[in-house]
């Protein structure tokens, strides 16, 4: 009898750490979204003084890019991606990557007045 007590033990663990893993997983939408601090101007304000035109302005090309991020429940941000980048234009796309991997913390997003994850989309403007 004493195997199969350790087998059931074993089981509920699993669940619980696969429970606590769902539980972690970044949210796409909840009830207070996480938002830069001061607000979506000084986040663009934030963007404008820090993207260095990777090209000669005499070789620039404009086009949006799309990074992905997780704001985290401490208001950092980790997790930086591309969704979708400017065609022949890799090196916007990883300076748009670099400037948002290097912003300060946000106000974290909550769900149920608990803070959570939440991973958030955002485009890149070259002109």
């Amino acid at each position: 009898m004493k195997p199969l007590s350790v087998i059931i033990l074993f089981l509920l663990s699993l669940c619980s750490f696969s429970q606590n893993a769902k539980d972690d997983a970044p949210l796409t939408i909840v009830e207070q979204m996480p938002e830069y601090i001061g607000g979506e101007s000084a986040r663009n304000k934030f963007i404008q003084e820090n993207i260095v035109y990777p090209r000669k302005k005499s070789e620039r090309i404009s086009g949006t890019c799309y990074i992905t991020f997780v704001v985290e429940k401490d208001g950092s941000v980790t997790g930086v991606k591309l969704l979708r980048g400017i065609s022949g234009g890799a090196d916007y796309d990883e300076e748009a990557m670099r400037v948002i991997a290097m912003m300060p913390n946000w106000i974290p997003g909550k769900q149920n007045g608990k803070l959570v994850r939440v991973q958030y989309n955002i485009p890149i403007k070259f002109k």
